[in-house]
């Protein structure tokens, strides 16, 4: 059973994945998010990590990667919501400049407010 849930809220690809963000959820969210924006054609996905309470090494490559391959094609992605775990495993990489990442971030706010939306 996939623990990850995708979903189109306003316009923009909302993500999220519950537990831990290593092999093979981290590829498999990779591949479905990659998957979804390009079909849909989002100009903005959301990855919602509320529910991640970790992220490994794989876990990393997999934003990195979805991260890079979003914005060659012009697209943006933010990391929304990142539980304290994961945003310090993301600044102890050097990363957390990397992505767009905000704080309180909800579904319900339309594609303007969250391209405001940031947090370093």
């Amino acid at each position: 059973m996939s623990r990850i849930a995708i979903s189109n809220r306003h316009g923009v690809l909302w993500a999220r994945s519950d537990g831990p963000l290593g092999n093979p959820v981290a590829l498999e969210l990779e591949t479905a998010v990659l998957e979804a924006a390009t079909m849909g054609r989002y100009a903005v996905s959301v990855l919602d990590l509320t529910q991640t309470p970790s992220i490994d090494s794989s876990g990393v490559g997999a934003l990195v990667r979805l991260q890079t391959a979003l914005a060659t094609k012009g697209r943006r992605l933010i990391l929304a919501n990142p539980t304290p775990a994961v945003a310090d495993e993301l600044r102890l990489r050097d990363l957390h400049a990397f992505f767009q990442i905000a704080y309180d971030l909800h579904p319900d706010m339309d594609q303007e407010e969250l391209l405001l939306a940031s947090d370093l």
